[in-house]
């Protein structure tokens, strides 16, 4: 592969890891909201409740962050296509 191929490829993956991790940041900040008003309640009680609470935050939180996937996916096809979809092809 060319240069301009290897830094096409290198910013196109540092874009979609930068969009990833404020992606993952809005799910995390919404997720502490939730459990915050109360959407998430947090068990009273005893251990086992709090251990089966865990995975209810975790699928909520996995919820959020492919609620925003969409976004992730349409910013790096609308990025590759500015840059040129020839530049990703390896020669």
């Amino acid at each position: 592969m060319g240069p301009e191929n290897i830094a096409a490829w290198t910013h196109l993956y540092a874009a979609v890891g930068l969009l990833a991790a404020i992606c993952s940041g809005c799910a995390l900040l919404k997720t502490i909201y939730d459990i915050r008003t109360g959407v998430i309640a947090p068990p009273t009680g005893s251990v086992v409740r709090w251990l089966l609470w865990f995975p209810k935050v975790w699928l909520h939180f996995q919820l959020s962050y492919l609620c925003g996937f969409p976004s992730i996916l349409a910013i790096a096809i609308l990025y590759a296509h500015y840059i040129g979809f020839a530049a990703f092809v390896p020669t």
